[in-house]
C-alpha cells in the first residue's frame, strides 16, 4: 500500500490571517505619527523658506530704494509725503507689491504698472475705448449648473451700541457696528458649478491696445485674483473654513470680488516711521532707524488668510477702492480703522478712540498688546466653542506647534508659547529702548 501523502496548504487560516491584519494595523499606527511628523516638518521648513525670501526682498528694496517699502501705499519720492491712492503713475498697494521685482514676480509688477502708466492711480472705474483692431471678440465662461443649489443672500442687519463684543483678545474688546450672527451672508452657489469652458478676453492688434471699463492697477479683477506660491503656507486651517476662501489660495470667494491671500504679515511697527496719525498711510521706515537692533525686532510673521471674517489679501494691506471696503486686513501692528469708536480695556468702561487710519499696536497701555496665537480654532470670537481659543484677526497666527516670524536682520525663527507680553511688546517695537527679555 503506498504512503499517503499530504496535500500542500494553499492558503493562510483565518487565524493567521488576523494576526497578520492587526499587525499591519500595529505598524501603521506606529509609522502614522512619524509620517505626520515628517509632513509638518516639510510644511514648517517651507513656509520659514518663505519668510526668508520675503525678508530677504525687502532688504534688496531698502538697498535700491533708500528706504523699506510702504505698508500699503505708493512708494514716495526722497524726502515727500507718502503718496496714497489717486497718485498719478504711481503703482499703488501693499508691502508685497513693491517687493515683487525682488521675488521673481517682476513680470506681474510690470503688468500692473503698465495699466497705472496708461490710466493712472485710482481705485475708482476707468472708462477708455479702444485705440486698436479688434482681432477676436470676448467669449464669456461656460458653467455647468446641474447638481448645484443657489443660496441667495441674505439682507443683512446692523447693531451698533456697547452691548456686543466684536473683537476680543487680551483683555482688549472694539464695540462696532457689525452684520448679526447669521445674516449678511453673501449668495453662492454649493457646490461650485462645473467650468466647462474659460473665459476669453477680447484680442486686439496692436495687443493691450483694448477698451477698458472697471477697474485698473492691482483693483484689476484679473490682478486681485493672482495667487502666489510664496506667499501661502500649507498649514494654514482656516482653509476652506467657510465659503468665503478655498485652498486655491483665494479669499472672498463667495463675493464677485474675489482676492488672492497671503500668510505672511508685516510689522507695521518695523517697516513704517512708526507715524500713529497717519496710520496705514505712514512714510516707510529705515534699517538704521531700528535702534533696538535688526536681530530684536519682529518684521515679519505667519497668519491665517482668513480669519473674523477678513482675508488677508496679498495685493491691499488695508483696503481702499476698486469697489470694496474690508478695512484693515493685515493688522500686525496696526488694527483697523476706529473711526470715534469705544474700546474697553480690562473690564475698564468704554473709551472714545478715534484713530481712523487704524490703532497702532502695542500701544502705551500694556493691556492693549496682541500676543501672537498658536494653533487657534478658525472660528470668530463671535462664535467661539466655549474653552477654546479662536482666530482673532488683529494680532497674528500659525498651524504649526510654533509660530515662524522673520525678524528685521533677515533672520528667521520658531517662538512657542511662553514669551511674555512684555517681551513679545519689546521685539514688537523697533525704537522703544527696552532690553529685550531673557524669555526669547
Amino acid at each position: 500500500m503506498a504512503p499517503s501523502t499530504r496535500r500542500p496548504r494553499i492558503a493562510f487560516t483565518l487565524v493567521e490571517l488576523l494576526v497578520v491584519i492587526a499587525i499591519i494595523a500595529i505598524l501603521i499606527g506606529l509609522l502614522l505619527p512619524a509620517v505626520q511628523a515628517v509632513r509638518e516638518a516639510a510644511a514648517r521648513t517651507k513656509c520659514q523658506n518663505n519668510l526668508k525670501q520675503l525678508a530677504l526682498a525687502i532688504h534688496h528694496f531698502h538697498d535700491s530704494r533708500g528706504m523699506l517699502p510702504p505698508y500699503n501705499g505708493t512708494v514716495p519720492a526722497n524726502g515727500s509725503t507718502q503718496a496714497t491712492s489717486g497718485a498719478n503713475k504711481l503703482v499703488y498697494g501693499s508691502w508685497f507689491v513693491h517687493i515683487m521685482p525682488f521675488v521673481e514676480l517682476e513680470n506681474n509688477y510690470l503688468q500692473i504698472a503698465a495699466e497705472v502708466d496708461r490710466f493712472g492711480n485710482t481705485g475708482s472705474t476707468v472708462t477708455s475705448p479702444a485705440t486698436g483692431v479688434l482681432v477676436s471678440p470676448a467669449q464669456a465662461a461656460v458653467y455647468n449648473y446641474s447638481g448645484s443649489t443657489y443660496h441667495p443672500a441674505v439682507p443683512a442687519t446692523y447693531s451698533q451700541g456697547l452691548t456686543q463684543p466684536v473683537t476680543s483678545g487680551n483683555g482688549y474688546t472694539i464695540y462696532v457696528a457689525v452684520p448679526d450672527p447669521g445674516t449678511g451672508t453673501a449668495a453662492y452657489w454649493s457646490p461650485p458649478p462645473t467650468l466647462v469652458s474659460p473665459a476669453q478676453s477680447a484680442v486686439y492688434d496692436p495687443p493691450g491696445s483694448g477698451p477698458v471699463n472697471g477697474y485698473v492697477g492691482i483693483w484689476d479683477p484679473e490682478f486681485r485674483r493672482w495667487m502666489f506660491n510664496i506667499l501661502i503656507c500649507d498649514s494654514d486651517p482656516s482653509v476652506n473654513f467657510d465659503n468665503n476662501i478655498n485652498n486655491k489660495g483665494l479669499v472672498y470667494t463667495g463675493s464677485s470680488t474675489p482676492w488672492g491671500s497671503t500668510n505672511y504679515l508685516a510689522n507695521w511697527n518695523a517697516l513704517t516711521n512708526g507715524d500713529k496719525d497717519k496710520g496705514y498711510t505712514a512714510y516707510p521706515g529705515l534699517l538704521p532707524k531700528i535702534t533696538d537692533g535688526l536681530a530684536n525686532t519682529v518684521l515679519l510673521g505667519e497668519a491665517y488668510a482668513w480669519c473674523e471674517g477678513k482675508g488677508r489679501t496679498a495685493l491691499l494691506a488695508w483696503h481702499t477702492g476698486g469697489g470694496v471696503s474690508y478695512g484693515g486686513v493685515h493688522n500686525f501692528g496696526l488694527t483697523f480703522n476706529l473711526t470715534n469708536n469705544q474700546i474697553a480695556v480690562s473690564g475698564g468702561s468704554p473709551t472714545g478712540i478715534n484713530f481712523p487710519r487704524g490703532f497702532p499696536n502695542p500701544a502705551t497701555n500694556p493691556d492693549l498688546n496682541f500676543m501672537y496665537q498658536i494653533k487657534p480654532n478658525p472660528s470668530p470670537y463671535a462664535k467661539c466653542p466655549t474653552g477654546q481659543e479662536c482666530c482673532n484677526s488683529l494680532t497674528i497666527q500659525t498651524g504649526h506647534s510654533a509660530i515662524n516670524i522673520a525678524m528685521a536682520d533677515g533672520s528667521v525663527r520658531s517662538v512657542a508659547k511662553g514669551v511674555s507680553p512684555d517681551t513679545w511688546r519689546q521685539v514688537m517695537l523697533p525704537r522703544d529702548g527696552e532690553a529685550v527679555g531673557n524669555d526669547w
